[in-house]
């Protein structure tokens, strides 16, 4: 944003004092003054077409399991132990 020519540093000691030009601290104020005076296009219908309503997802499903784990399990218990 400076420019070299700008900037002049000047040494006091061990302490370095950076001094700004006058041609910078106006272009700053320019700035600062462009900025507070800008104002956003605040359409409502603009808005509307660019958002959308939130709407939230459907809760998923527990899984159904058409196991009749009973009448597995007597299948098992009948079945009884395999010998070769």
């Amino acid at each position: 944003m400076f420019t070299l020519a700008a900037i002049r540093v000047q040494t006091v000691g061990r302490v370095a004092i950076r001094s700004l030009s006058a041609s910078s601290v106006a272009k700053k104020e320019l700035y600062l003054k462009e900025i507070r005076s800008y104002k956003p296009d605040a359409s409502a219908a603009k808005a509307d077409v660019s958002t959308k309503e939130f709407a939230a997802p459907k809760a998923p499903e527990a899984p159904k399991n058409d196991i009749d784990l009973k009448s597995d399990l007597k299948t098992y218990e009948q079945a009884g132990v395999l010998t070769q």
